[in-house]
């Protein structure tokens, strides 16, 4: 036969979990707030025992001595160590008085032996089954405080505060005033009472990575007994928990501590963890939001682009058919002749430039640095060229060349430094207003030879200005202003750290741009 019994709470009625063997409550009861309804259970199953005893038959197979087995069984599913105990107790001595008087009487006959072993089952079964019960319970409230830990650590808050709500939740489940330090990189954080982790008995604990047990604080103030155990992860020790409390503290219950703070270690690394695979979840969809707008930037860049593209390639070939048309049409004078292969050369070049720009974006797009064969150039009739390169009409604006006489050479690739300054020059001479003055610097510093190109123009809104070497990347101001690719600056960073020299740019609106260069000098 199987008895089970199964008490609801009343609505609305809060208990007292037992987590570790016999908690005593604020007070110092062992039974807590069951106290009431475990008496008037126990109370009920004494005087059903001694009912049954009272009419009880004389006869050895009276079916009346198992049913002192419902009692024991009640007391125990109920109460259970302490309920299972007592019944069995009364069972034996409401059955004594017969028992015994019959085997004064008949001696240890049938009936005398099976009346023993029916009293020496029920003394058996009450404290087992009791027992059984009790462990189930505390193992059943262990799982749920651990659970609840486990609740209260995932909430997405400051490590301080999850640390206070934590003690809270263990000094209500435990009944004692808990203290709780964590190690975070440099510092501690102590939360509950007011216990830091320096405390004697804290420190040691973390010192020695093992439980330190005080049986007497020696504070009126405070409970009598402290347990103070490491909170471990892989060994290696995070933080202390501190239990106080004035009642009694045996072994199992500081085993069954030692065994919750290794479960909060866990805890707490495994919210950690959570905090840093959230804090990780969320920079990857930042970063994935950034690539996806940069994306969708570049883009449309390259939209614009393309159709940029288009332009600058029409307008040099517009005048190169033009004006060899009108050469190879009409008669002109040598003078006349000169002035437009002039003009079409010009535009040659800059539909080279525009030619190689492309191939050169191509290889930055795979990766590839442009391909520079350095020889020693002399800087100051490279400037020259440049300057001389872009004549013609736009040489309304001044140029200045401004070379020390300290400079020599470079080491560079004489095409790609031509296309350097070009780019440099154009530039400026694009954004500056009409007789203003361009500056060509060149000076010579530590191995180095800095060239900049300084120009009156506009300027350089601050916002647009850490975008400038971006393929594509036109600052507003400049875009409908003066034709242009948006690769003019992006090449000439690529081709300048191809020869392991630097380039940077400062610019002030409403004063100008200055655009400075470092390339290794002429040994």
């Amino acid at each position: 036969m199987a008895l089970v019994v199964v008490r609801q709470p009343a609505a609305g009625a809060r208990r007292l979990p037992r987590v570790l063997c016999c908690l005593p409550d604020g007070r110092g009861g062992v039974i807590g707030r069951r106290q009431t309804t475990g008496l008037l259970v126990l109370g009920a199953c004494v005087i059903a025992i001694a009912g049954l005893a009272a009419d009880a038959t004389a006869q050895a197979a009276s079916p009346w001595r198992h049913a002192y087995a419902l009692p024991v069984v009640v007391g125990a599913l109920t109460l259970g160590l302490i309920g299972g105990t007592v019944t069995a107790l009364a069972s034996l001595m409401a059955q004594a008085p017969t028992l015994f008087v019959r085997v004064e009487a008949v001696g240890l006959g049938a009936g005398a032996v099976d009346e023993l072993v029916s009293t020496a089952v029920l003394l058996i079964l009450g404290p087992l089954l009791g027992s059984r019960v009790t462990e189930a319970r505390r193992q059943s409230e262990r799982y749920a405080t651990i659970l609840a830990i486990q609740e209260a650590l995932g909430d997405e808050r400051p490590l301080p505060e999850l640390l206070e709500a934590l003690c809270r939740l263990l000094g209500d489940r435990l009944a004692a005033t808990v203290t709780l330090a964590v190690r975070d990189g440099d510092r501690w954080i102590v939360a509950g009472a007011d216990a830091p982790a320096g405390d004697s008995a804290a420190g040691c604990a973390i010192v020695t990575a093992g439980a330190v047990f005080v049986p007497d604080t020696g504070h009126e103030t405070r409970p009598r007994r402290r347990l103070s155990t490491p909170l471990s992860v892989r060994g290696e020790t995070v933080g202390v928990l501190t239990v106080e409390r004035l009642g009694e503290l045996t072994a199992a219950e500081r085993r069954a501590l030692v065994g919750l703070a290794l479960h909060i270690g866990a805890a707490l690394e495994n919210a950690r963890l959570a905090a840093r695979q959230r804090r990780f979840a969320d920079e990857l969809a930042e970063k994935v939001r950034a690539a996806t707008d940069r994306l969708a930037t570049l883009d449309r860049a390259k939209s614009a682009f393309v159709a940029m593209a288009s332009h600058e390639l029409r307008t040099p070939l517009t005048a190169l058919v033009g004006y060899s048309e009108l050469l190879a049409t009409r008669t002109f004078s040598s003078d006349e002749v000169r002035r437009q292969a002039e003009i079409m050369r010009r535009q040659t070049r800059r539909l080279a430039a525009i030619i190689d720009d492309f191939l050169d974006l191509s290889r930055l797009e795979r990766g590839e640095a442009p391909p520079v064969r350095l020889a020693d150039v002399a800087v100051g009739p490279a400037l020259t060229a440049a300057v001389e390169l872009l004549g013609g009409p736009q040489r309304a604006t001044r140029v200045i060349i401004d070379c020390g006489p300290e400079v020599t050479g470079v080491r560079a690739d004489p095409h790609a430094l031509e296309r350097i300054l070009m780019n440099l020059l154009s530039n400026a001479l694009k954004y500056s207003p009409a007789h203003s003055a361009v500056t060509m610097r060149a000076r010579a510093a530590s191995g180095k030879v800095v060239i900049s190109v300084e120009d009156a123009g506009r300027g350089i809104a601050p916002d647009a200005l850490p975008r400038v070497f971006e393929p594509y990347f036109r600052a507003p101001e400049a875009v409908g202003r003066a034709p242009g690719s948006g690769l003019g600056l992006a090449m000439v960073k690529a081709l300048v750290e191809a020869h392991h020299g630097g380039v940077s740019i400062e610019s002030t609106v409403g004063i100008g741009t200055r655009v400075t260069l470092q390339l290794p000098a002429v040994p």
